[in-house]
């Protein structure tokens, strides 16, 4: 079990997400877009997201993104798959929030934070470009990554 990077308090609320087949540069961008925003506002962002309205402004790992025109020209992108595993991790924290007798209306995301976790060796048995790995077999290594989240959050003061 991972331990929580961020200090939680007896006020605070968390959940972890392990082991995920998700992106984890796209996690780092999500976790900034939801940080210090309330619940509601984080859920509003997450959804947007998911429905291609609104993009997830990329400011790490941005290597060949698009620039958006609702971003005001900057780097974003529409991680659908890495949002609906991020929503479902926020409603995992509000619950556990509740549980502890905190008020919904007044929560807001005190930290969120995204890691990579494992890395495992693979190769691809189909033939992607003209990279020789030798012993006459042409592919390419594509290594498979998971990673894990976590939030943090807690009652506005």
């Amino acid at each position: 079990m991972y331990k929580y990077s961020a200090k939680v308090g007896e006020k605070d609320a968390c959940a972890q997400g392990h082991d995920w087949d998700a992106s984890y540069k796209d996690l780092v961008n999500i976790a900034r877009a939801i940080k210090n925003k309330d619940v509601a506002k984080a859920r509003i962002v997450l959804d947007e997201a998911i429905a291609l309205k609104h993009a997830i402004r990329y400011t790490k790992h941005n290597t060949g993104c698009g620039h958006r025109s609702e971003l005001g020209g900057r780097k974003g992108r529409y991680p659908m798959k890495e949002c609906r595993l991020v929503r479902k991790l926020l409603e995992n924290a509000v619950a556990n929030a509740t549980g502890k007798g905190m008020d919904e209306s007044k929560l807001m995301v005190k930290s969120a934070r995204a890691f990579k976790q494992n890395e495992f060796p693979r190769y691809r048995r189909f033939w992607v470009g003209s990279v020789t790995l030798g012993y006459g077999r042409r592919a390419v290594w594509a290594n498979y990554i998971t990673s894990r989240m976590e939030i943090v959050v807690s009652e506005k003061k």
